[in-house]
């Protein structure tokens, strides 16, 4: 054989190692987009509308999209958006600053005038922050006003909540929903998430009125019972109505079980500065504070030449991002976006912290056009998000030096928070870290994930008016969870 016919061969070969080289690459994604479409085209969601970005991180590639443009409702999803606009714009750091300050002197003991209570919306005066006791920041106040001689104050307790402006409620949320505390009204001063917790005891016998009791502020709300003792091993069924009123009022209707144990059902503060300063002069009083003459009253102002008694600063965002992520706390978003505003805009309104909102979202290369912010926690169904839009979210904050604490701050799945019980016993498990969203009629999730090469994914799997069951639509997002979880180029 001359040379020539040599050097063919070889060009030959060497040609064909070169193809079949190249062919597990091509098969691995080929292989990946099959098994995504056989899952997204799944009976449970024949008739919903479905939307995936799939992208790998470590290469700036989209390894598989479905309907990626279209705007969806995200559900809680939208959180995303707030945390990491909140991140961007504040930084790990950031602190709530609530100080109590004071418009008379302090004489023999007694505060002559008003203790008045200057808030900027600090969300972690909650059991969540400290050991499980609603009343930790305030009994550290008590203390610190002992400290200062003070025992007796003569003139109101009073709450400034001026920092957030109106409306206190987001746009586009539904009447039914503003008895649950993940719709509590946004205030500049918040205690216990501003939720109140009903204890719902049956009674003995059969048909006679449940017992309800409040916590951790007991008395301070005002229950239309309705409830009634079913029969043993019946369902419970607890429904809540707000009312209106200058006072907090709530009718609680349904049945619990004869023998049953005790049902607990969380509410919303309607008036949430009212409920801040009744736990606040509670406390005072325990703490041996003599405030029986003391009136709570919201502040629309308070004196410039108010003198400053104590300043409380809340943990670092980093910290409060969690409960919010993990827990799809709606409050804790909406307060943020208001933070935004009050940071970035000088004022503490829903409209200016979505500015702030929209000129983050505009550095991520997200255009106004592209999508619709009508609330920061997404409990809105005014929102519109595309699959893509969350996933340049996630890709800006894979690069972003807060990455760290926003990874640490999304639910695990099969481990916490709103993924604690899914995909457990599977390789997604523990790997998983990811967003959900779900109301009536949408399921979404967004998130990272390593794949079986520990390439670094980034996905955003949106289900719009799905008509099955809610564990069906997740049962199809975790197959493919798991499927990226499983994905190898070789």
């Amino acid at each position: 054989m001359n040379s020539a016919a040599i050097r063919f061969m070889l060009f030959v070969l060497i040609s064909l190692w070169c193809a079949q080289a190249a062919i597990p690459a091509n098969d691995g994604l080929r292989s990946l987009g099959v098994d995504l479409d056989r899952i997204f085209s799944d009976r449970a969601i024949a008739r919903a509308q479905v939307g995936v970005v799939v992208y790998s991180l470590n290469r700036s590639e989209v390894l598989y999209q479905k309907n990626a443009s279209r705007l969806f409702i995200p559900a809680s999803c939208n959180k995303v958006i707030t945390s990491a606009a909140a991140l961007a714009r504040l930084g790990p750091e950031y602190r709530f600053e609530t100080r109590l300050v004071t418009d008379g002197p302090v004489e023999d003991g007694e505060l002559k005038k008003n203790l008045i209570v200057v808030g900027s919306g600090d969300p972690a005066n909650s059991a969540r922050f400290y050991a499980g006791d609603s009343f930790a920041v305030f009994k550290k106040w008590a203390a610190a006003l002992k400290e200062m001689e003070i025992r007796r104050i003569s003139g109101g307790i009073l709450g400034y909540d001026g920092a957030f402006p109106p409306p206190k409620l987001g746009s586009g949320w539904e009447w039914e929903d503003l008895a649950y505390p993940y719709a509590a009204p946004v205030t500049a001063l918040q205690f216990n998430d501003n939720m109140i917790e009903l204890r719902i005891t049956p009674g003995d016998p059969q048909g006679t009125p449940a017992s309800v009791n409040t916590f951790p502020l007991a008395g301070y709300l005002k229950v239309h019972n309705m409830i009634v003792t079913g029969p043993p091993r019946s369902r419970t069924e607890i429904r809540l109505e707000p009312r209106r009123g200058a006072t907090e009022v709530v009718a609680a209707r349904g049945t619990i079980p004869l023998k049953n144990a005790v049902v607990s059902q969380n509410v919303a503060a309607r008036r949430p500065v009212a409920y801040y300063l009744a736990a606040l002069k509670w406390v005072l009083a325990q703490e041996g504070i003599d405030v029986e003459d003391c009136e709570t009253t919201e502040a629309k102002s308070y004196p410039a030449t108010s003198t400053q008694l104590l300043r409380h600063k809340s943990p670092p965002l980093s910290e409060i991002l969690k409960p919010l992520l993990k827990d799809s706390l709606n409050l804790y978003a909406e307060t943020l976006t208001r933070t935004l505003g009050l940071v970035v805009k000088g004022e503490g309104s829903f409209a200016k912290g979505k500015e702030v909102v929209e000129e983050t979202l505009d550095q991520m290369g997200i255009k106004k056009e592209d999508y619709r912010y009508a609330d920061g926690s997404g409990l809105s169904r005014l929102n519109l998000q595309s699959p893509e839009s969350l996933v340049r979210v996630l890709r800006f904050m894979y690069r972003h030096r807060s990455y760290s604490h926003f990874y640490d701050a999304l639910p695990v799945a099969g481990v916490d928070g709103t993924l604690a019980g899914r995909m457990k016993g599977s390789k997604a498990a523990g790997n998983v870290r990811a967003k959900t969203g779900t109301i009536s009629g949408v399921s979404a999730i967004c998130g990272y994930v390593a794949s079986a090469e520990r390439e670094m994914l980034a996905f955003a799997i949106i289900l719009n008016n799905y008509t099955g069951s809610r564990a069906a639509a997740e049962t199809v997002q975790d197959r493919a969870m798991e499927r990226l979880v499983n994905f190898s180029r070789k």
